[in-house]
């Protein structure tokens, strides 16, 4: 595994506040979800295998790899529970073609590969009010819908649909026209849905982090700063071809407009 795998993502802005300990264990966190995550997207075939090793390694550490996340897992007092969750979840990508019937069924899946990864994230930056917990669940929902808005045209190529298909048959739209990146009035409208529904996510996440664990939630804070930029560039509801990123230059503007509003 890859502990450096964070610097090739968004999620690299978010190491950059905190103590040497706390990167350590993030690193080794991080690289344990790239692992489980680039297993079935890179390596499908050989992905329930691979899964399942990735099980046993968590159940009886006796890898360096694992030797050292067991402590971090004990050190900051992450369950457990969350990285079999995680695994979990991506492994429900294998199942083809990728669909959800409902929001429910989708929120099961998005609690578990990102809501458990942000849930690890503030155990690492250290919390006191259990309301944050709240807070990290509202915000990884925010930031999956926002990939989800975001990869429309890219995971279609590889007949994975995201948006529940209670939504599209509300808004009459066919599969055919996400799969073939139809950007119709009746997909528009759909779009509209769904931002709306991943906005409201990002403003409870807001509301609900308490005062006292504000400072201590700025790596949390800068991530949902990002994706939420991220998103307000998917603001015209269609689906975009390329993928939506921002500049190093942007990413850091808004570090240090975080980071100063905790001061």
């Amino acid at each position: 595994m890859d502990i450096n795998s964070y610097k090739k993502s968004n999620f690299g802005a978010a190491f950059f506040f905190l103590s040497k300990e706390q990167k350590e264990a993030l690193k080794l966190v991080y690289a344990f979800c790239r692992y489980a995550d680039d297993v079935v997207d890179d390596n499908f075939e050989n992905a329930p295998k691979l899964l399942k090793e990735l099980r046993e390694d968590l159940q009886k550490p006796n890898k360096d790899f694992f030797i050292k996340l067991e402590k971090v897992i004990k050190d900051f007092k992450i369950p457990k529970q969350y990285f079999f969750d995680l695994i979990d979840g991506v492994e429900r990508d294998l199942k083809t073609p990728v669909r959800f019937e409902t929001f429910k069924d989708l929120e099961w899946y998005i609690y578990r590969v990102a809501g458990v990864v942000g849930l690890m994230c503030i155990h690492i930056f250290g919390f006191k009010n259990k309301q944050t917990i709240e807070y990290a669940k509202n915000l990884a929902n925010a930031v999956q819908m926002t990939n989800i808005l975001r990869d429309i045209a890219e995971d279609s190529k590889i007949d994975r649909l995201y948006l529940p298909l209670e939504d599209l048959k509300k808004f009459q739209v066919p599969q055919e026209d996400i799969l073939k990146t139809n950007n119709t009035y009746e997909v528009k409208k759909l779009l509209a849905f769904e931002r709306q529904r991943t906005l409201d996510f990002y403003n409870q996440a807001e509301k609900l982090l308490p005062k006292e664990d504000f400072k201590n939630m700025l790596g949390a804070r800068i991530m949902g700063n990002i994706y939420k930029a991220i998103f307000e560039k998917t603001a015209p509801c269609i689906i975009f071809e390329e993928k939506i990123k921002l500049s190093k230059f942007k990413k850091i503007l808004i570090m240090i407009k975080t980071w100063s509003s905790a001061q």
